[in-house]
């Protein structure tokens, strides 16, 4: 249902689940982020009816105030829920990972970046991720998490609020430092003692990295894994079509 559709509904239901569908429902035809005032003259509810459910819906994580709290956007739940029901169907981007997999003879996984954190799109079912509650975390340990932190500059917790732990400012600083001459992120042994990961980015039409393509080896072969460097950016520009028009 439309926002114009609501103005004139008087069976829009002001209390519990129907709003908030309706509130999750605005907030995702906005991507530059709905304020609750809009939100409210949006569906034809009380403002402070609508405080009171995006409150509640942003506890848990169904929303995320943008940074600087002029509105919401929507929060992890929301994005894990599409997740699950883009996993019941082949996804398109499903043979070019399969055969960078096979290319490479290495685990390769495919993620998305949204503002409070990370989204594992694609894991690799035969080499699955070693620590992943550390990974979505603390974007200090690992090579996508680095590639989040050169993504998104500006911010840091609590503006986003799926990491647990923040990054140092002189870590941040050096891993800026280390993407601008490689042009992807690499960390050793920060997830698993005997493994390190390359991350290479994937850009929107805007030239923004909006998520990424891993590879991760053991720390010996890590080296050796550099080459395939060129087949991740290859993967990378490939995906980015996909990216685009799935929104990610």
């Amino acid at each position: 249902m439309s926002g114009a559709g609501l103005a004139g509904d008087t069976r829009l239901p002001e209390k519990g689940l129907g709003l908030a569908l309706e509130i999750l429902e605005q907030v995702a035809r906005d991507d530059r982020g709905a304020s609750a005032a809009d939100i409210a003259r949006a569906v034809g509810a009380p403002r402070a009816t609508v405080y009171r459910v995006v409150n509640s819906l942003v506890r848990d994580e169904y929303l995320v105030r943008r940074p600087d709290f002029s509105g919401f956007l929507l929060g992890t739940r929301v994005l894990e829920l599409a997740a699950i029901v883009g996993a019941r169907k082949r996804p398109e981007h499903a043979p070019l990972l399969e055969r960078l997999r096979e290319e490479t003879g290495e685990a390769v996984h495919l993620f998305a970046f949204h503002r409070s954190g990370l989204l594992v799109l694609d894991e690799d079912d035969r080499r699955p991720l070693s620590n992943r509650e550390a990974l979505l975390a603390d974007p200090a340990r690992s090579a996508i998490g680095h590639l989040w932190l050169v993504a998104h500059p500006d911010r840091r917790l609590p503006q986003a609020p799926c990491w647990s732990t923040d990054a140092p400012a002189d870590d941040v600083r050096a891993i800026h430092e280390a993407y601008a001459v490689r042009g992807y992120t690499e960390q050793v042994a920060l997830l698993s003692a005997d493994r390190g990961c390359i991350a290479v980015p994937i850009h929107d039409d805007d030239a923004r990295p909006v998520g990424a393509v891993t590879l991760s080896t053991s720390i010996a072969r890590l080296s050796v894994a550099a080459r395939h460097v060129g087949a991740l950016r290859d993967a990378a520009r490939a995906l980015a079509p996909l990216a685009s028009l799935s929104g990610w």
